[in-house]
């Protein structure tokens, strides 16, 4: 497969992870992903070949980029007069603001109670020691899992991804999110790493 198609692929199946959230809870489970997945193939497919070529994916993710422009101008935009004031501005950036430190506190909470295992309400260096074996461990096991589970993509090297190439690239993909291995994703797990293992981007960003 081309490279810049095997690219565009992911990043069309990193995309959907947001939209896959579709209970609105903060998660996105392995069949949210696929059916937002599904989504994305069913969208990018313009000609209905069960196929997608590199400029059915550039196609979706204009429209995409279009559409997420306008609805962040929106968000901006309270009073709806198609200009965005310096009040609003400043109003978007206090509410982004108190939404971060809310999910700080949030994963606060959460690690407090995952590794607090004797219940003190403090993390001891000795419970953060374990917890850090306890995550080597697992990201070892989950190394092993993702390699063996990697799909051979455009298996007839033909330059299309069809539709059992991109539902096998999705499920690779959620394994390697899934940092914790609980098949769920939560906001932000994954995100930065892509089908390669970079951080930072797509592989060489198939949603929180």
């Amino acid at each position: 497969m081309h490279r810049a198609l095997l690219l565009l692929a992911a990043s069309t199946l990193v995309a959907a992870t947001p939209a896959a959230d579709l209970d609105g809870n903060g998660e996105v489970t392995r069949a949210e992903f696929m059916a937002a997945s599904e989504a994305r193939f069913i969208a990018a497919d313009a000609n209905f070949d069960g196929q997608l070529t590199r400029d059915e994916m550039d196609a979706l993710r204009a429209a995409e980029r279009t559409a997420r422009t306008q609805q962040h101008f929106a968000k901006l935009d309270a009073n709806g007069d198609g200009v965005v004031s310096e009040d609003e501005m400043l109003a978007a950036q206090q509410a982004r603001s108190e939404r971060t430190s809310e999910k700080r506190e949030e994963r606060r909470e959460k690690a407090l109670e995952r590794f607090d295992t004797d219940g003190d309400g403090v993390v001891s260096e000795e419970e953060r020691q374990a917890a850090r074996a306890e995550m080597g461990e697992r990201r070892k096991g989950l190394k092993g899992k993702r390699k063996a589970k990697r799909p051979k993509l455009d298996a007839d090297g033909d330059g299309l991804i069809s539709r059992a190439e991109y539902d096998a690239m999705g499920e690779a993909l959620f394994d390697r999110m899934d940092a914790n291995g609980d098949g769920v994703l939560t906001q932000g797990e994954g995100r930065r790493r892509g089908l390669g293992g970079r951080r930072g981007g797509p592989p060489p960003r198939p949603g929180l």
